[in-house]
């Protein structure tokens, strides 16, 4: 079980001792074994923290779509040099994510064209991908290329399943290039989980679950994450325990492994961070037990 630090604390990236106090809330808490994290300004700091990770025994990922999006990047782009730029911002959080000993880095793709995703973009993003990939693998770092949304809120390139599919045809079976699914994405992309998740499933290398609105009058509406149970939501046990199931029957689920999981909720000024983490678990387990008491087989 892991989760994304950059929402669960967004500012305290910002201060290092923050980072390191608030840090210790999740390394020290055995319910986790992996914090998705990014943002750690100065060497000094990664080195530190990976030490921590080190001793909690604790794994790390590596999060680059918030460059991505602070920075404008497209590794997607028309134009070459945007395209190298982007590129050798990826370089620079691969150095990043080495230095805090990450085994995995969360790439996204640029924004979607106006006129809609278009072979060509999918195909410059996966080729930007697989060069990338060759540097991730020296550093023992597998990319995983995230979907989000094409015309609700983050808008992206790769914000359809077609879409997804599409760039991975393009890369090719690789366990450098795996794909990050993430269950509040779905409802965005109008999407059946069952479907999304077995479409998909070829690629699947690492999920997330949170929490999403698609209520166009709600002050949260899109990817907001906020805790399950939010009136508006359109993720809580149900789903969950259905992407459980559908995860089972793909095979990412199963006896003989441990899957990776991530929850990702974002903690605004009214939310309290050990509020949404309790939350998040006993969402879990309920979900996990609904997920239980119907087999967990195969759907009929």
């Amino acid at each position: 079980m892991g989760i994304v630090y950059n929402a669960m604390y967004p500012d305290a990236v910002q201060d290092d001792a923050a980072l390191l106090q608030s840090a210790d809330q999740i390394l020290h808490d055995t319910y986790f074994r992996r914090i998705e994290v990014s943002g750690i300004q100065h060497a000094e700091l990664r080195a530190r923290f990976r030490q921590r990770l080190a001793v909690c025994r604790v794994n790390t990922s590596y999060l680059a779509q918030p460059v991505i999006f602070r920075e404008g990047l497209d590794l997607g782009s028309h134009d070459p040099s945007e395209r190298l730029r982007a590129m050798n911002r990826m370089r620079i959080c691969m150095e990043e994510a080495e230095a805090v000993g990450a085994d995995m880095i969360e790439m996204i793709s640029g924004p979607c064209p106006a006129g809609g995703a278009d072979e060509q973009s999918i195909r410059r993003f996966a080729e930007s991908i697989l060069e990338l990939s060759k540097e991730a693998r020296e550093k023992s770092l597998t990319i995983m290329v995230e979907m989000f949304d094409y015309d609700v809120d983050k808008k992206r390139l790769i914000g359809s399943v077609e879409d997804t599919i599409q760039c991975f045809q393009h890369i090719g079976a690789s366990q450098s290039v795996q794909l990050l699914l993430d269950l509040s994405h779905i409802p965005m992309v109008r999407a059946d989980i069952f479907e999304a998740v077995r479409q998909l499933s070829p690629w699947l290398g690492h999920v997330h679950v949170g929490n999403t609105v698609m209520m166009p009058g709600d002050s949260k509406y899109g990817d907001t994450h906020p805790y399950f149970g939010y009136p508006a939501g359109a993720i809580d046990i149900d789903q969950l325990a259905t992407y459980f199931q559908a995860l089972h029957e793909v095979g990412y689920i199963r006896e003989d492994r441990s899957a990776r999981l991530t929850f990702e909720l974002i903690c605004t000024s009214a939310d309290r961070p050990a509020d949404l983490m309790a939350n998040a678990k006993r969402t879990l387990q309920a979900a996990w037990h609904s997920f239980l008491s119907k087999g967990g087989n195969r759907r009929s």
